[in-house]
């Protein structure tokens, strides 16, 4: 009796650190309990549907051609798009999620082409256990996604042919798995078209067997034919022939319009290894590293050639900036440089005064340059010296003492170098209180366009702005050079490029307008240019020896002569 509350302590002392150590696995085991696998077996929701995993391992294995290859691409895919669904970043818009899946399987395949283009190494061989029937049962699988109607086509036709034929997917669907608007993805899907049916028709007038010239070029084997070459005489040879073309017009007798015979056919699509899907899916999912795409707004992964266009975008962006900042920046210098002497407002400048000797007339003692110290006042009677021929300042005086006078009265206090006021009573210079027509001035705004680099001059102030521009780049070519603008007025000169005399590599121009003093700097990159090829070793004729010609003495000077 006594050995039970023993062993009751005993087990209560054992588990006590048991609950302390593992109290904080719990939720890092609960977190584990509800992500991964192990949710999608108790019934969790899934990123994608059991229906739609044939279709894509179809579409991994036209691009990677190999099956073990894409059976990983496809456990990559799958496992980005729960990735992404857990997260809440799937597409919310409806009729996508379709599109969105082959998007992903698009992104691991074209990742894992490129890495072996970058490490140099082949496509991954089959395994070991792929021999005997296994072996022949992945030929004939690849043999079935063979379309022989489509050898004409471009590989941008030929893969949205596949989604749009093979696959089922609407226009709007291929061109978001395409990343390309749907004008885009309909023109491709239609010129592809179209040349799938007039390799469709050329093969019937093959097979009609009424042209000794089709028969010769077909030989044995009909998919000879559909060589690049063989398959453009082919169609040539259709289009020029009245019996070939007679048996095309015949096998597309049913076609109600051109572009839409492809839309009839049915393609294969494979059974995909569900097994093999789901073992690559785990093992992306408990792999440390991932390999996780950017997104654009809509949920769909970029690829390097969408990521390459978008720096090139803003790498354009930048360069306007920069443009626009310069051009902004350069009237506030002219400006500062042009007032840069001038006195402030209110003060007058140390040398400059309101009269010289041609506006008072009167004579210069002495030629100095600062002889009228008393510029600005009125003397009553000033010294006979400096009437300088004219009339006594005295009887200016008395004139200017009873009437009214046409010249300001220089004695009042005006102060220095500043002007009386009229006898109107506005204040004047001292001629009659007009004031001189302001300036024009000119002021310079760019921008880039599509055609190139657009600069807008504008004339405003009192006088007309006669403008000229001047360039350091060859290359660069303007609409005008040089012009006269009347105040209110504008003009936009256009800036173009001329890619025959375009330096190779980045390249850099300024164009200078004046009198506004304005800079505009432009931009740009031109062509790689081509590494230069090594001439051939060629034997120069070893030089003649020559002997230097004797040069003439240099002339003595005449010896003096006696005078006769």
């Amino acid at each position: 009796m006594n050995s039970c509350p023993e062993r009751s302590a005993r087990t209560t002392t054992r588990t006590r650190p048991a609950a302390a150590t593992g109290a904080h696995r719990v939720p890092r085991r609960r977190a584990a309990e509800n992500s991964g696998p192990d949710r999608r077996r108790r019934g969790g929701p899934a990123a994608y549907e059991d229906a739609y995993l044939d279709g894509l391992f179809t579409y991994c294995l036209s691009i990677m051609c190999e099956h073990d290859t894409a059976t990983a691409a496809l456990g990559e895919a799958l496992a980005l798009a729960q990735r992404q669904h857990d997260r809440g970043r799937r597409p919310a818009a409806p009729g996508q999620s379709r599109a969105w899946l082959y998007a992903l399987a698009r992104w691991s395949c074209l990742r894992r082409l490129a890495a072996q283009r970058e490490a140099g190494t082949p496509p991954q061989p089959r395994a070991a256990g792929t021999a005997g029937a296994d072996a022949q049962l992945r030929r004939r699988e690849l043999a079935a996604l063979a379309w022989p109607e489509a050898a004409g086509t471009s590989p941008e036709q030929r893969e949205a042919l596949e989604l749009a034929v093979r696959h089922q997917l609407s226009p709007a669907e291929v061109a978001l798995v395409l990343r390309l608007s749907v004008d885009a993805a309909t023109a491709l899907l239609t010129s592809g078209a179209c040349e799938v049916e007039r390799t469709r028709a050329a093969l019937a007038a093959v097979d009609a067997g009424g042209c000794t010239t089709v028969a010769s070029l077909a030989g044995e084997d009909r998919l000879m034919l559909l060589r690049p070459g063989l398959r453009r005489e082919l169609v040539g040879h259709v289009d020029g022939c009245p019996a070939c073309r007679r048996a095309a017009q015949r096998a597309m007798a049913g076609v109600t319009w051109p572009g839409t015979a492809p839309g009839e056919a049915r393609l294969t699509v494979l059974a995909a290894p569900r097994a093999a899907v789901h073992a690559a899916l785990l093992v992306v999912e408990r792999a440390r590293a991932q390999y996780t795409p950017r997104f654009d707004r809509a949920g769909f992964p970029l690829t390097e050639k969408d990521r390459a266009a978008r720096r090139e975008r803003l790498r354009s962006r930048a360069v306007t900036t920069t443009v626009v900042a310069t051009v902004l920046a350069a009237p506030a210098l002219a400006l500062w440089a042009a007032y840069r002497g001038a006195p402030v407002t209110g003060e007058a400048s140390g040398q400059d005064a309101s009269a010289t000797e041609d506006d008072r007339g009167l004579g210069a003692a002495g030629g100095d340059d600062y002889a009228y110290e008393n510029t600005g006042r009125w003397e009553e009677s000033p010294p006979p010296d400096a009437d300088g021929g004219r009339s006594p300042a005295g009887e200016a005086t008395e004139e200017a003492d009873g009437a009214e006078r046409d010249d300001p009265a220089p004695d009042e206090d005006t102060g220095p170098g500043t002007a009386a006021p009229s006898p109107d009573g506005r204040g004047g210079r001292g001629d009659g209180g007009t004031r001189p027509a302001q300036p024009g001035r000119l002021t310079v705004d760019a921008v880039s366009t599509a055609r190139g680099t657009e600069i807008t001059l504008t004339a405003s102030g009192g006088a007309p702005v006669q403008w000229n521009a001047v360039w350091s780049a060859q290359w660069l070519t303007l609409s005008a050079t040089s012009g006269t603008l009347e105040p209110g007025e504008s003009v936009t000169l256009v800036v173009t490029v001329d890619r025959d005399r375009e330096p190779s590599g980045p390249w850099q121009g300024r164009i200078t307008i004046e009198p506004a003093g304005a800079t505009i700097t432009i931009e740009g990159n031109g062509p790689a240019s081509p590494e230069p090829s090594e001439p051939p070793p060629t034997e120069e004729p070893a030089p003649e020896p020559t002997e230097p010609a004797p040069s003439d003495p240099p002339p003595a000077d005449p010896s003096p002569t006696d005078p006769v």
